[in-house]
């Protein structure tokens, strides 16, 4: 097994501020709170709780430490789910925005940002669940000036979509041509992505918290269903703001929670993942650490397929189309640095078959994701056998995954046989696939 490393030295100076000037001027936005410009007070809490860090501070620059680690544990749950902001060109940030939004919405904002040669400033993009709890209980105990506040899990901007932006009335064009929503004069620097390929991620933020609470205090385990209530509340008060010694899985929200040292093979583990268009043509897509300079993708450990150079996003995708339709293809991408030394490594099967495929895909250290690709219709929902051994999929926290994929942390690597098992919607068992794989 790998061990986590701290993350603290790693993380952003970035935080928001809950006590900056309400750019709304008092009007609601349209996810029930108050537009106000998020500032970094300059000022970090250099030990104690979330719930200290709400009774004597105005400033959620007080758990940016956590907040980033729930973004690295988001973007290990998701690989590739949020991408960097704070690199396209003619955009500037608010000190304390939180440099990311879900994929889609961040590559409609870099072309929104071309059609125009003067900057854009974003003042507000996604905020995380401790800084909304911050926000909304500062609101309902009428401390920092906070006029109006969404309960955590509400607001638009916890799920990656939702920008404020200063003269917005310059920018309203470019942004409603790239399906950007201006929410209009009730909150009038509001923009909400409206395109495809986005998720709610309210769920899953409250899941990323509860895996890193559970990872830190094994003794006193919460559910990990995403719902956020009482228990997750109780331990989010009493969480450290500045972030827990165990990070995400990947353990680097820097470099977007995507790999961690494994002492064994000197190498780290990335989070591999891949889509199939109509034509047949596949998709990879690896997120890597900064210390990644190119990707090599790889089927059965001699066909290399694409080689990707390192540009400004963590994330390196190339698209292929294979040959021939062959099923149980290994897979490989790996990762070097500048020397050109192998540092990194993230594996998975493939099918690469036009009809059902099953795909097993690594997306952290010694974590995979199992499931089917283009299921026949009829199936309602699958389940997963290691060795006989029921897999409970993380992200639903059940065995029967109506997601047709099941996600977890392996203890036991090796080689394990896999059983997979559809349903229809009535329960009654459609077939079972089999596989061998050797986890890592």
């Amino acid at each position: 097994m790998l061990r986590a490393r701290a993350v603290l030295p790693l993380l952003l100076l970035l935080s928001l501020s809950a006590c900056a000037d309400v750019s709304g001027r008092g009007e609601e936005g349209g996810d029930g709170e108050l537009a106000y410009s998020e500032v970094d007070d300059g000022q970090a809490l250099t030990a104690g709780s979330v719930e200290e860090a709400m009774r004597t501070r105005c400033s959620t620059a007080s758990v940016r430490g956590l907040s980033l680690q729930l973004v690295g544990e988001l973007n290990a749950m998701r690989p590739g789910r949020m991408e960097r902001i704070d690199d396209i060109a003619n955009v500037s940030l608010g000190s304390a925005v939180i440099p990311y939004l879900q994929g889609p919405a961040a590559r409609a904002l870099r072309r929104a940002a071309a059609r125009r040669s003067s900057e854009m400033t974003i003042n507000s993009a996604l905020r995380t669940l401790p800084q909304q709890f911050l926000l909304y209980q500062w609101y309902a105990t009428g401390r920092c000036s906070i006029g109006l506040a969404a309960r955590p899990g509400r607001s638009n901007h916890e799920t990656g979509t939702a920008l404020d932006i200063d003269s917005q009335a310059s920018w309203r064009s470019a942004m409603q041509s790239e399906s950007f929503r201006w929410l209009g004069s009730s909150d009038p620097v509001h923009f909400d992505y409206t395109g495809s390929g986005t998720e709610n991620l309210a769920s899953l933020s409250t899941l990323a918290f509860q895996r890193l609470w559970n990872r830190n205090n094994p003794s006193d385990r919460i559910a990990e269903d995403g719902a956020y209530g009482p228990a997750t509340e109780s331990r989010l008060r009493r969480a450290p703001a500045n972030g827990f010694a165990i990070g995400p899985v990947g353990d680097s929200p820097a470099d977007d929670g995507s790999s961690m040292d494994d002492p064994a093979t000197g190498t780290s583990s990335l989070s591999v993942a891949w889509t199939r268009a109509s034509s047949g043509a596949y998709t990879f897509t690896t997120t890597a650490p900064s210390s990644v300079a190119r990707i090599e993708y790889w089927t059965d450990g001699r066909n290399r397929i694409a080689t990707v150079q390192r540009t400004a996003s963590a994330t390196f995708s190339a698209t292929y189309t294979f040959s021939s339709a062959v099923t149980e293809r290994l897979f490989e991408a790996r990762g070097f640095d500048a020397s050109g030394a192998q540092i990194a490594v993230g594996i998975g099967l493939i099918d690469t078959v036009s009809g059902t495929a099953v795909f097993i895909r690594q997306v952290g250290e010694a974590s995979y994701e199992i499931g089917l690709e283009r299921a026949p219709s009829g199936v309602a929902s699958i389940e997963v056998d290691a060795d006989a051994f029921a897999v409970t999929d993380e992200t639903s926290g059940v065995a029967r995954s109506r997601r047709l994929a099941v996600r977890s942390r392996f203890t036991l690597l090796g080689e394990r046989q896999l059983t997979i098992r559809t349903y229809d919607a009535s329960g009654a068992l459609r077939g079972t696939l089999r596989r061998t794989f050797t986890l890592r």
